[in-house]
């Protein structure tokens, strides 16, 4: 097998790839950028990529409909209560002004929490999340619970939306897909995911390892074509 590498601006880029070396990129992050509002069919909202960062360093900022996790931040008359946190809170994160929008990206919330507010939005607005009453309201309040623990001051609890092992699983199929988009063969795939040494140890044509790369390989080219959608969402019963 080959040098285990990331490729800026591959859409996998956080994950090493098989038998191509290319050196990564960095440069200085962009504050605010201003460009038409647009979601494309993928479901990422779409601003332009800065081509001197990595793709794993990539601000990514994914529409509404697809992000469950976004939230919506609406200008409210003043209340009577105390404390209402108002855009300027918010204003440090790293900003995207569309055509009638402002997009906020919170980088310090692990994984990132992506706000968006009317482009109309003073500073010193009080603010509330609007989420509406439907099927992915649930998903809304989880998200709207880390943002309200990160506000006061809390411990934030991680994104569940995917746990440790289908992340694990999910990068050994993005490994699967690149080795084969790069013409290495099951077994070698097997050998980068699974170790040389445990590969070797059985008859590589009944061995159960042959199967699971096959399975990698067929979920990985399924995410690639747009189920990795389903990551953006909980998995309700």
């Amino acid at each position: 097998m080959r040098a285990s590498i990331i490729l800026p601006g591959n859409a996998c880029g956080a994950t090493a790839i098989i038998r191509r070396i290319t050196p990564p990129c960095g440069g200085p992050a962009i504050s605010v950028n201003r460009f038409p509002n647009r979601s494309n069919a993928g479901g990422g909202c779409d601003f332009p990529a800065r081509p001197r960062l990595a793709a794993s360093e990539q601000p990514v900022l994914w529409s509404e409909a697809a992000d469950t996790a976004v939230l919506r931040l609406v200008a409210v008359a003043p209340p009577s209560w105390a404390g209402v946190a108002n855009l300027r809170a918010f204003l440090s994160g790293d900003l995207r002004i569309a055509a009638d929008e402002l997009h906020i990206l919170l980088r310090d919330i692990g994984p990132d929490l992506h706000l968006i507010t009317d482009a109309t939005c003073k500073p010193d607005d009080p603010l509330a999340v609007l989420i509406p009453l439907d099927c992915d309201g649930l998903d809304r309040l989880a998200a709207l619970d880390r943002l309200l623990r990160h506000l006061n001051g809390y411990k934030v609890p991680p994104d569940r939306r995917i746990t440790p092992q289908q992340r694990r699983r999910l990068k050994a199929m993005l490994r699967a897909a690149d080795g084969r988009e790069h013409g290495a063969s099951q077994r070698e795939i097997a050998e980068v995911v699974f170790g040389i040494e445990r590969v070797a140890e059985e008859h590589w044509r009944t061995s159960p390892l042959r199967d699971t790369v096959r399975d990698l390989l067929k979920d990985g080219a399924a995410m690639i074509a747009g189920g990795y959608r389903r990551l953006l969402r909980f998995r309700r019963r």
